[in-house]
């Protein structure tokens, strides 16, 4: 299969000066200006809590039951402290709650993230985390304890203030080199600077330096976290064999860490070991059953592998947990209507399409809907129904103003299939696999597709002609590029991202030529607003994707380079 290239280039940054953060003098802390917030699931406990902080003068806590309605309280308010029980009792832990918290970018720069709990072994799982919270405090505890811990954590905070403060700016170089000089002062607070820049690193893609200092620092000292991160590191330098045998190493150690059986089954994947990767998704969601990535993935592969029974379950429960969270997508609904159908339950299958068409009113969605529809209805043997239903779907897509999600134009594209339309069905497939051609599980879902309308070898062979037909565009701008004709290659760039509006390696590609443009010729207003959609569009498609993170961070040192705000 062809191979598309990244296209990266070098343009002179000013210095970053040397920074050393230290911690404030001030040994005093009003607790009267701090906001609180206390999540415990033991309403005794709460406000046992709530008491104490009262006691040391706090005037402002809040306080929430479980994970949902705390992260529903951190998205309205900037807590200054949040104070969470391990145990919150309903299978969304104290860890759920932070990790889902940093991910969404719902904690401000200055807050302390304080984990409680009774349970010596809670450690052993918040150690293993890529990041961990600032503080541990174990039941039972004293008002003295507490108030030590909070004053030490709170001050210490104000250290890692301007790292936080520069990642949430998205200026991650400065974040990192923020990292290093605390790596470099060598105080006691060194081995939290260098797990911070581990973090950092791996958030931005940058996979062979982030091996290298894991490598290091497992040289020193046997450490779980930095062990995930290796994992992590080799799995997205497609060292896939060592990736598993370091998430294995990991489980057998901390078995209660499972962020590793979720990287361990994405590698065995990766290995073509699915029925392993099934094995680890089922024991996970056993142990941890209310993550709704976890479920969805599960429910997927089982679908994959046959196993119904295990997909039905795993997609209502993805779907029940989506209410509750920030991940809700029409598609669960419409996996789970599909298995429904293949198991033979069509009232059921009909009931998942009818809360698609109640819970998700956009055209999308509603597109979904109407192939749902048709395939219910074809399969009662009502063909004209089933056209009606079909077309309805078809001219909604058409109606997108661009290509539709990937996961819907699959569904819909599997209904073409089903009535004989088969050139419908290649064109949204072709459309699906053009915007994320590298996309493994994605082009496995098309193969799915397409073998079960009996046109497997063509399925593959439209594979193979998107991919080639991507590589060759993006390719020849790269070339243009690399010798030196940065005008040109921007041009291209931006006829690629035409013809491929939602391709993120086209999308970052193109926002990097024409800030290359921009460096090189001096500044071009169009060639910067484009840069700045096309990094839009790119981080809409994956927040956390790393190329696309340092392209903003660069977007916006060319911008105070120029003078612009």
């Amino acid at each position: 299969m062809a191979e598309i290239r990244p296209y990266s280039f070098k343009t002179p940054r000013p210095e970053l000066e040397s920074v050393q953060p230290s911690i404030s003098s001030d040994k005093t802390i009003a607790f009267s200006t701090l906001r609180f917030l206390v999540v415990d699931s033991v309403p005794n406990m709460r406000a046992a809590t709530c008491a104490q902080l009262g006691n040391f003068g706090a005037g402002k806590v809040d306080y929430a039951s479980q994970a949902g309605d705390a992260l529903n309280l951190i998205r309205g308010a900037d807590y200054d402290v949040i104070l969470s029980e391990y145990d919150l009792g309903n299978g969304f832990d104290g860890l759920y709650l932070f990790e889902e918290a940093r991910r969404h970018g719902l904690l401000k720069a200055s807050c302390v993230f304080m984990m409680v709990t009774a349970e010596r072994r809670a450690t052993r799982v918040i150690g293993a985390a890529e990041l961990a919270p600032d503080a541990i405090v174990f039941k039972p505890y004293t008002g003295e304890m507490l108030y030590s811990k909070l004053l030490r954590a709170i001050r210490q905070k104000s250290r890692f203030r301007p790292i936080d403060e520069a990642i949430l700016a998205r200026d991650f170089l400065r974040a990192i080199h923020l990292c290093s000089t605390g790596i470099e002062i060598g105080d006691e607070d060194a081995p939290a600077f260098l797990r911070m820049k581990v973090h950092l690193l791996l958030r931005v893609g940058s996979w062979e330096e982030a091996r290298d200092l894991c490598r290091e620092t497992l040289a020193m000292a046997d450490l779980a976290w930095a062990r995930m991160a290796l994992g992590k590191a080799l799995y997205h330098l497609n060292g896939f064999d060592e990736a598993r045998t370091v998430f294995q190493g990991v489980i057998a150690e901390h078995e209660l860490v499972m962020e590793a059986y979720d990287w361990l089954a994405r590698t065995q994947n990766a290995c073509d070991d699915k029925v392993g990767a099934l094995e680890t998704l089922k024991n996970a969601s056993a142990r941890s059953p209310y993550v709704v990535g976890r479920q969805r993935d599960l429910g997927d592969l089982a679908w994959r592998q046959g196993d119904l029974a295990t997909a039905e379950s795993a997609m209502a429960e993805t779907v029940r947990l989506a209410r509750y969270s920030f991940g809700r997508d029409p598609a669960d609904l419409g996996r789970l209507a599909e298995i429904q159908m293949a198991r033979g339950d069509l009232a059921n299958a009909r009931r998942s399409t009818e809360e698609i068409r109640k819970e998700f009113r956009e055209s999308p969605a509603a597109a979904l809907a109407d192939a749902l529809d048709a395939d219910i209805w074809l399969r009662l043997g009502e063909k004209q129904k089933a056209r009606e239903a079909l077309n309805q779907s078809l001219q909604r897509l058409a109606r997108l103003p661009g290509p539709p999600p990937a996961e819907i134009g699959l569904l819909v594209a599997n209904a073409c299939m089903r009535q004989q339309q088969f050139d419908s069905g290649e064109k949204i497939a072709q459309t699906v696999l053009k915007n994320r051609h590298d996309d493994q599980s994605l082009r496995a879902r098309v193969t799915d597709v397409f073998r079960s309308a009996g046109r497997e070898e063509r399925g593959q062979q439209l594979i193979e002609e998107t991919a080639h037909q991507i590589a060759s565009l993006n390719n020849d701008a790269v070339r243009l590029a690399r010798a030196g004709d940065l005008a040109a290659a921007a041009e291209q760039f931006m006829k690629a991202v035409e013809d491929i509006p939602a391709n993120a390696l086209v999308l970052v590609n193109a926002a990097n030529a024409l800030l290359a443009f921009v460096n090189r010729h001096g500044w071009h207003d169009a060639y910067m607003r484009h840069a700045a959609e096309y990094l839009e569009r790119s981080m809409n498609i994956d927040p956390d994707d790393g190329r696309t993170l340092q392209l903003a961070e660069l977007y916006r040192r060319t911008c105070l380079r120029y003078g612009k705000s």
